[in-house]
């Protein structure tokens, strides 16, 4: 029979091991990252599809219009609105999220966005 003291530490030791496998959560660009301006970003969006793995799992797919519409469905959600680049930012107005303006950098020609959690996820083309 376990002591209360000695199931804490169980307890304890189990939430370590468990948070000791999850994947550790991107937060920095890569070193050589660099800026974009609004015209080159829009111009590596526009009309493109991309696919993004989250570091929990999540697979997104992302589609930006030369327009300015986007679309995104992750699992069975879905949503879409409008996209606009200033300076090195992505802004999006989505009909079920809030609009946001992402920071977004490019290494060679993959381009990575800081999400509003903090996580750093690369778009990949689809």
């Amino acid at each position: 029979m376990l002591t209360p003291r000695t199931a804490t530490l169980v307890l304890l030791m189990s939430a370590s091991a468990v948070l000791a496998q999850a994947p550790a959560i991107p937060r920095e660009f890569p070193a050589d990252a660099q800026s974009l301006t609004a015209d080159d970003l829009r111009q590596r969006l526009s009309g493109k599809v991309f696919k993004v793995n989250t570091a929990a799992g999540a697979a997104w797919r992302l589609q930006y219009q030369a327009g300015g519409s986007f679309y995104i469905n992750v699992g069975s959600f879905s949503d879409s609105g409008k996209w606009r680049t200033e300076e090195s930012k992505l802004c999006s107005e989505p009909q079920k999220s809030p609009a946001a303006c992402n920071e977004m950098r490019l290494v060679g020609d993959a381009l990575y966005l800081k999400r509003d959690s903090g996580e750093i996820i690369k778009l990949e083309p689809n």
